[in-house]
């Protein structure tokens, strides 16, 4: 584990479980950072400049590559893959995740869908989704962790959260035509047949990246001892669509499956971008009441095995080249957020050109 910048702060706190309907003003938070122009990563790079020292030191910190991508078709996107491993590292964590965006997603499919995950949760021994999906809100899992995970053969739980993110890009918009759940017939599909969605080579991937969060992420979790939440939402996801991935005993854990980027000679090598530094930072900015006592930021990227840490006060001090008030940034996020900023005109205009 690494740590920069001082002494890791461990907190045992948590937050009120949060059942919030997203505003549609500001799109989702990681997708508002990744438009040309957008005035939510103007925001952040105009509070945090010095980016430089904290990019240079995750470079430094992280080693080779221990799971490349597949070179073969895996019957879904990049995304999917990492959107299976998150769900696959949920029931690593608590072996009851909240199903409720997969039921969102299943909802849209309509027919027998919503019926065939819930076959589904029963195979892989959790609890069936709720059948009130009003809103499309995420929800969050609460317990005290650490927490044993599931028991649940590891092929079949592989093949189980390929599914459950086919269900849940459709949760998030994703059109069916374009998602392989289109070729499944929603009149007789089965919580079986969800199964059967996998390909070898998707669970390969995943059977790879698994072995990377047993070895490094698990130990790493094991002494944050307190509240845990698994896709927490925050008071300010009413105004900017935000879920993280886990809140730790007061610690935000990010997972990525991330490749980095290219040498010259083809290898990769681990980075750390502005989009994923302002995500991590977006989420402890977003819990405007400091309901989840967040401390600390965890970053693990599953595909080089390494997991970093910051201490929340220590990396925002330094991104900003001065002490950080975290209370009134808190404030000053929240009112851009609701000052009226026009977060769907992304390109910013120009000057005109001297005659």
């Amino acid at each position: 584990m690494t740590n920069f910048d001082g002494a890791v702060a461990r907190n045992a706190g948590g937050g009120p479980k949060l059942e919030l309907h997203f505003s549609s003003g500001w799109p989702a938070l990681t997708e508002a950072l990744k438009q040309p122009g957008s005035p939510l990563k103007g925001f952040f790079a105009d509070l945090f400049p010095n980016t430089k020292t904290v990019f240079q030191r995750y470079k430094d910190s992280v080693g080779a590559l221990v799971v490349p991508a597949s070179t073969e078709a895996l019957g879904g996107g990049m995304g999917t893959v990492g959107g299976a491993f998150d769900w696959l590292v949920d029931f690593l964590l608590c072996p009851h995740p909240d199903l409720h965006l997969p039921a969102v997603g299943a909802g849209r499919c309509g027919h027998r869908m919503p019926r065939a995950l819930a076959e589904l949760a029963g195979i892989l021994a959790t609890r069936a989704p709720s059948e009130d999906t009003r809103g499309g809100q995420d929800r969050v899992s609460e317990f005290d962790g650490p927490h044993a995970g599931t028991a649940v053969d590891p092929e079949l739980l592989a093949r189980g959260c390929w599914a459950l993110a086919l269900l849940t890009e459709l949760g998030r918009g994703v059109a069916i035509e374009r998602s392989p759940l289109a070729a499944v017939d929603p009149t007789t599909v089965t919580g079986h047949h969800l199964l059967d969605m996998a390909s070898s080579v998707a669970l390969d991937q995943l059977a790879a990246l698994r072995r990377q969060a047993e070895a490094v992420l698990l130990p790493a979790l094991a002494g944050y001892v307190g509240r845990w939440a698994i896709s927490p939402t925050f008071d300010g996801s009413v105004l900017l669509n935000a879920d993280a991935d886990l809140i730790a005993a007061g610690t935000l854990v990010e997972i990525k499956t991330l490749l980095g980027s290219k040498r010259k000679d083809g290898s990769r090598y681990a980075t750390l971008d502005s989009q994923t530094l302002f995500q991590m930072i977006g989420y402890v900015l977003l819990d405007f009441q400091d309901a989840f006592k967040i401390r600390e930021i965890m970053l693990f990227n599953a595909r080089y095995g390494h997991v970093a840490t910051w201490p929340v006060h220590d990396l925002l001090s330094g991104l900003a080249g001065h002490p950080v008030d975290l209370a009134a940034t808190r404030t000053e996020f929240r009112t851009f957020l609701l000052s009226g900023a026009k977060p769907r005109a992304w390109v910013r205009s120009t000057p005109a050109k001297p005659d």
